[in-house]
Formats: structure tokens, sequence, C-alpha cells
């Protein structure tokens, strides 16, 4: 039987470069994916069942109450543009 084969810790730099290397090939997967969706899509801003999806999931002014943001209101607007 063969004594195992014992590789070289890599170096911190190495480990980082990696790390950066996945995470950018993540990344452009994405960007990849989402561009093949909008192609296959058509028009990205047409949603199938118009607005029938939930209304946002966090609230803007995180230093609220919670309870408060809870109550919310009837707006289900999505922003566009910069405040």
């Amino acid at each position: 039987m063969a004594a195992p084969v014992v590789l070289p810790v890599p170096s911190s730099a190495e480990i980082r470069r990696q790390i950066e290397d996945a995470a950018q090939a993540a990344l452009d997967t994405a960007d990849r994916l989402i561009a093949l969706l909008d192609q296959i899509e058509g028009d990205t801003d047409r949603e199938d069942g118009a607005d029938a999806e939930p209304s946002l999931g966090a609230p803007e002014n995180h230093h609220a109450s919670q309870v408060v943001w809870l109550r919310g209101s009837s707006s289900d607007a999505e922003q566009d543009t910069a405040r």
C-alpha cells in the first residue's frame, strides 16, 4: 500500500486568491444566467401575475420599530430611481 500524499499547506495569500477567483467565477456565472433569462423572457419589466407578489420584505428605515414596519402601508411600489 502506498503512503498517503501530503499536500503542502497554501499560504494565506494563495487561499485568498483562490477564494476571490471562485467568487468572481460565481458572479460571472450569475450574470450570464440573468442575461439568458432576460433574453428568454423578453420584456424584463413584465411579470406573470402582474403585481401578485408580496410586499417588500425589509423595512427601509432599520432604526424604527419593526412593529410599525409590520403594520406597513398599502404601497407595493418598487423604487426605480435613487432618492
